[in-house]
């Protein structure tokens, strides 16, 4: 009988270890909900409700009240004052007492091979609708500029398509009906109020919007109140989060900031 007693307090304490998660693993890339190849910006009372924040080659900062309830990886961590971050995987992290304890830093923190350039072909024709206006589904093509009016909405069917550049006025929306990936040669604007992405009931994974545009202007631009659905792709370029915007997806580039106030949530096409 006691020999049982010995056994069985053993096999548990087995089972427990061998279960999956028990050990601190980094995040895979579909985990990020923010990646930036040089750097990533959290500004003040930001947070990252969902998902891994990770600099590949940089620092990740989080500016006074930002929040992120995952996992950060990068080679640096700065943390500003009344901050909160879950695990963190570092060579050093900077800032006030309590600091988190740094678990080891994956080496590289994504395979380069895994964030290919991006190249967009174009077509010649301008889709153009103007305020206040909705369109049929538009089915999948090529085009140069795609102009959202003040206050109107484009469909897309779903497919494949490329454009040199979007922009959404203020109200405006661009919306995949069906899964999507769109090829951006230079930027996308976002006004005030604006949404991009999947339609309600289509899932974050299955829009993904490729930006080819570099540093100047910033490949991708959301302003107050923007919303997106899907993942945002623009490892050339510079991306900007909107302040109070509500973002679900994933979000990479060479250097990304997320707005005061903005929500992140990870649903990652990568």
């Amino acid at each position: 009988m006691s020999n049982l007693r010995l056994i069985f307090p053993l096999l548990a304490f087995l089972a427990v270890s061998a279960r999956p998660g028990g050990a601190q693993q980094p995040p895979s890339l579909s985990d990020y909900s923010v990646l930036g190849l040089e750097s990533v910006t959290l500004r003040p009372a930001s947070r990252i409700v969902s998902g891994a924040v990770g600099a590949v080659d940089g620092t990740v900062t989080l500016r006074r009240d930002a929040r992120v309830a995952g996992s950060i990886v990068a080679g640096t961590i700065e943390l500003k004052r009344e901050t909160r971050v879950g695990r963190a995987f570092c060579g050093i992290v900077i800032g006030r007492q309590p600091l988190p304890a740094c678990n080891t830093l994956p080496n590289p923190v994504v395979d380069p091979a895994l964030l290919p350039p991006v190249s967009v072909v174009p077509g010649g024709t301008d889709l153009v609708v103007p305020e206040r206006t909705g369109i049929a589904p538009v089915p999948p093509g090529s085009f140069d500029e795609v102009i959202v009016g003040r206050g109107s909405l484009v469909t897309l069917s779903g497919g494949a398509y490329s454009v040199r550049s979007i922009r959404i006025a203020a109200d405006g929306r661009l919306i995949c009906d069906e899964a999507c990936t769109i090829g951006v040669a230079e930027t996308v604007r976002l006004g005030p109020n604006t949404e991009l992405g999947a339609r309600g009931g289509l899932g974050p994974q299955n829009v993904r919007i490729d930006i080819a545009g570099g540093s100047e202007p910033p490949a991708f631009k959301g302003r107050p109140r923007s919303a997106v659905t899907g993942t945002i792709y623009a490892p050339a370029g510079l991306v900007r989060l909107g302040r109070l915007g509500s973002y679900r997806g994933a979000f990479v580039g060479t250097d990304v900031v997320v707005g005061p106030g903005a929500q992140v949530r990870v649903g990652s096409a990568l």
